[in-house]
């Protein structure tokens, strides 16, 4: 059998037997060898004794297409500017499976990924101090889409949202209201992405205001944004949000958007007043915020 590197005892004990008489059609029979394979080492035995049966390599003597060491040298140095397949292949003027078979050779077929920037993590002194809002599309129930508007107090972790059927500056300040109206505190800054709805700031005209930050204005709230592609800035919502998707729709499963309505409800009292939040030492942001205004009274 091709591929099979026999142990050199079985091809001497075969040879042996042959010289003894045995034919060798017989021991290709007995043991499952090609008779092709036994005649060559046969051939070999007697040309080499037992040193001709010892297996070898198959390796061809030459490989044309192989490049030279040097072409791997050239690939790996230009692999260090982080250059790709196709472009070093262009450089070099050779072909691209020249290149991709030199790389895994030289276990350099990936590129190293990009240290991701760290993470500052941080967390307010006091209620209000800074608010965190976004918005999320949500799966469609019936026959228009909606959307879920949330935010969260960064020193409380106190939340709320709300489902509009519109994505647009007028529902984000509609739901800015909302909470300003909700929280039994001042809000002083607000954080957001540079969505559309929150900001003109890489729009045309990047120096007008939306109507959510002429109502921040009006409040006399700070209004601060995000790094672009920097969405773990505002990562407190956003994990707000995934908390309402994960333990809210995803268990409770509404099938109409009057459901989901009542069901967000539903859980946010029990977040806000029941829910141990593992950040606060598993106090509930209701418990958190009573503590802290108890405190300041004291």
């Amino acid at each position: 059998m091709r591929g099979v590197a026999h142990d050199p005892v079985l091809r001497a004990k075969l040879m042996a037997q042959h010289e003894a008489g045995v034919p060798l059609v017989l021991l290709s029979e007995r043991h499952g060898i090609a008779r092709p394979v036994l005649s060559r080492w046969w051939a070999r035995y007697q040309a080499a004794d037992l040193a001709g049966l010892r297996p070898q390599s198959r390796r061809p003597h030459r490989s044309p297409t192989r490049h030279a060491p040097a072409l791997g040298e050239a690939i790996d140095a230009v692999r260090d500017f982080g250059w790709g397949v196709g472009r070093i292949a262009d450089e070099l003027g050779i072909g691209h499976g020249t290149v991709q078979r030199a790389l895994e050779r030289s276990g350099r077929n990936r590129l190293p990924s990009v240290p991701r920037r760290p993470v500052k993590r941080y967390e307010k002194t006091r209620p209000g101090e800074l608010l965190h809002l976004d918005f999320k599309y949500l799966p469609v129930l019936g026959t228009r889409q909606e959307f879920e508007y949330a935010a969260i107090d960064d020193f409380t972790r106190e939340g709320v949202a709300w489902i509009a059927g519109e994505r647009s500056t007028v529902a984000a300040t509609r739901f800015l209201e909302q909470v300003l109206a909700q929280l039994p505190y001042p809000v002083e800054a607000v954080m957001t992405d540079n969505d559309l709805v929150f900001t003109m700031r890489f729009a045309y005209h990047s120096t007008r205001l939306t109507r959510f930050q002429q109502a921040l204005k009006s409040a006399g709230i700070e209004h601060r944004l995000i790094r672009p592609r920097s969405p773990e800035s505002n990562g407190k919502v956003e994990r707000f949000i995934k908390t309402i998707d994960d333990e809210c729709f995803r268990i409770l499963r509404p099938h109409s958007s009057r459901a989901r309505v009542g069901a967000l409800k539903l859980f946010l009292e029990y977040y806000n007043h029941a829910r141990p939040h593992q950040s606060l030492g598993g106090e509930s942001p209701v418990t958190r915020r009573d503590d802290y205004f108890a405190g300041a009274e004291a």
